[in-house]
């Protein structure tokens, strides 16, 4: 089998735009969650936390910018991710020539913006034959084909174009997807990760569903009460390693293997004992060759809600057993909030940039561990830790039973 070696990230986070930039507020523990601003506020009854992307502030390509705003947020945010995951892969800005290299992106909401958008200037009362045009056009991009297919004609992308609709987990799916295309010779550049943009819908979906926190996200904390609502995209270039070298290429880790299962249990709650989640763990482990012992941390889901922290803690313990008392446990959401389908793609570039940089950015917001874990593992309130990152093991779960966990890992010549 061949090797998948990431070669290029790019990324459209609450907390930057700019990779570097983004790196340096994860390890200084800057939050991006503050009151919301894209919605009424007034409606949500004084739940109005959020993370909120301002994609114009960092980047600056234009002509990125016009082409795809007709497609709604979703696929402008991925679009300048992978413009900027090019350009950090050292690969032409526009491919010319014809290929075989790919683009797989995952989403929760997709194009939803498009048709809320729609629906609030549009007078339902005209006829059919007075609509605006440019409106009706539009709303053929609601199609979530279009978050790929549209970035594929604009960079000339001849391979596997494909969108994977897992929800939250839906980053990881399309990274763990595209390794695998690679590594089977299908493809030597893989372009994968998620977008999704904040809309009316899935803010109000959370806050109906009761999990959506008052003030601050704390995973795993003592005193948490749910998640913050966040929009994103990222991408990874993902390269068959002889590829990658042959050209010179900067590497900043391996993907090792991923596993895929799913909870099969309730539409949005997960199961209590964490069925999915380890096998997804233990099925990563498996594919990657890696003994638990071999683990450097865990880049956890970790939404801040009781039962999602719970039921992740319940299945860590059934794959890592007594190792979980000295297991570091990283999450980033309490900065970033929940991305929905671009948050594992988002917590892959951070592994990425652990990996490559040798330290790990310290947790936000978990002061004292919920004592109900029973457990010690190591969630690092205050503190980074640096030197000796050598294999990340990355979890994603999602509505649904969806879950998929990805092992990322120090390059290392052979």
């Amino acid at each position: 089998m061949k090797r998948v070696v990431v070669t290029g990230m790019g990324i459209v986070s609450p907390l930057s735009c700019n990779k570097e930039i983004f790196w340096e507020k994860l390890l200084n523990g800057q939050s991006a969650v503050r009151d919301l601003t894209k919605l009424d506020p007034s409606s949500y009854k004084g739940t109005t936390r959020s993370a909120e992307v301002h994609l114009e502030n960092e980047y600056r390509n234009t002509e990125v910018l016009d082409y795809f705003k007709p497609y709604g947020k979703a696929v402008s945010y991925a679009a300048a991710a992978v413009d900027m995951g090019l350009k950090d892969a050292g690969l032409e800005e526009r491919i010319t020539h014809k290929n075989n290299y790919g683009i797989i992106l995952g989403t929760t909401n997709g194009n939803q913006d498009i048709v809320e958008r729609i629906v609030d200037e549009w007078n339902l009362e005209m006829k059919h034959d007075t609509l605006n045009s440019t409106a009706a056009k539009n709303l053929t991009y609601f199609r979530p084909i279009e978050l790929s297919a549209s970035i594929a004609k604009f960079y000339n992308l001849g391979g596997t174009n494909m969108v994977i609709p897992t929800a939250c987990a839906a980053g990881n799916y399309a990274i763990g997807t595209a390794s695998s295309m690679i590594r089977e010779g299908r493809s030597p550049i893989m372009i994968a990760g998620g977008a999704d943009p904040f809309t009316r819908s899935c803010y109000t979906v959370f806050y109906r569903l009761g999990a959506m926190a008052k003030n601050d996200c704390r995973p795993f904390d003592e005193d948490r009460t749910g998640m913050v609502v966040g929009e994103g995209a990222a991408v990874l270039i993902l390269e068959e390693l002889e590829h990658a070298l042959a050209r010179g290429a900067k590497i900043y880790g391996e993907i090792k293997g991923y596993g895929l299962a799913c909870d099969a249990y309730d539409p949005t709650a997960p199961d209590p004992e964490g069925s999915g989640a380890t096998l997804s763990m233990n099925n990563a482990l498996n594919a990657s060759n890696i003994d638990i012992d071999s683990i450097t941390y865990v880049s956890a889901h970790g939404t801040g809600t009781k039962a999602n922290d719970a039921h992740e803690v319940k299945a860590m313990s059934n794959v890592f057993g007594k190792k979980i008392d000295s297991l570091y446990v990283n999450g980033i959401k309490s900065m970033l909030g929940h991305c929905m389908g671009a948050a594992s793609a988002i917590e892959g570039i951070s592994a990425l940039l652990s990996l490559y940089n040798q330290q790990v950015p310290r947790n936000y917001n978990t002061d004292k561990i919920d004592e109900s874990f029973n457990k010690t593992f190591h969630i690092q309130p205050s503190s980074k830790i640096e030197n000796n990152v050598e294999n990340v093991l990355s979890n994603s779960f999602a509505f649904g039973g969806n879950i998929c966990s990805v092992i990322f890992s120090k390059y290392e010549k052979k």
